[in-house]
């Protein structure tokens, strides 16, 4: 692929040696995913491609809410099946305490980990994402498969560690709200890590 728009911005474009009727996005430096039929590039949107569609920080908070209230219903199902998890177990001693939080832990992460990644490896949104119209996709606009969902989530798995865990969630979720309208493309700390971005959908 000799032909690169060295003096385009960014954008899709023609490459030399992809099927007749395609486009790869250019981010300037070089090529970016595979080629995509002309008029259906994922987040095309002129020749910014998906930068021109970033989703609003205020969708993307409302998005989470709402997956956040959908996981809320076998969360608090957990905290009631091992005792009321940070309830010190229902008069357990303190060792007992601390294993009834962790095994409560590990469960809950584990719901919204697996929840995240069915739908993001499927079609790049949950069920709060596809509510307010958004998804994610790589950043040269590709869909990010089971890959992007699995790096995107690295940061969450990470919360059950103990005592480390509740730190990594705290500076994250922190992090995520300045990010989410800081960022000149919006990236969070998962986005980030995985080189994705959220779109209008």
């Amino acid at each position: 692929m000799t032909d690169t728009p060295a003096s385009q911005p960014p954008g899709w474009y023609y490459a030399q040696g992809d099927p007749p009727g395609t486009q790869r996005y250019w981010d300037g430096t070089q090529w970016q995913g595979g080629p995509q039929a002309v008029g259906t590039q994922p987040g095309a949107m002129g020749m910014g491609g998906p930068e021109n569609n970033l989703a609003s920080p205020w969708a993307r908070l409302g998005a989470r809410i709402l997956d956040g209230l959908i996981l809320l219903i076998p969360t608090l199902l957990v905290v009631f099946l091992i005792g009321g998890s940070g309830l010190g177990g229902f008069g357990a001693d303190a060792g007992t305490s601390f294993a009834l939080n962790f095994i409560g832990t590990i469960i809950s992460t584990a719901i919204a980990v697996g929840y995240e990644f069915y739908f993001l490896s499927k079609d790049g949104a949950t069920i709060g994402k596809k509510a307010l119209n958004i998804k994610v996709v790589f950043e040269d606009g590709s869909a990010i498969g089971q890959d992007g969902a699995i790096k995107r989530l690295i940061l969450t798995a990470l919360q059950v560690i103990p005592i480390i865990g509740a730190i990594i969630s705290f500076v994250v979720g922190l992090a995520t709200i300045i990010m989410i309208f800081a960022d000149k493309r919006r990236q969070v700390p998962a986005d980030k890590v995985a080189k994705t971005l959220v779109i209008n959908s």
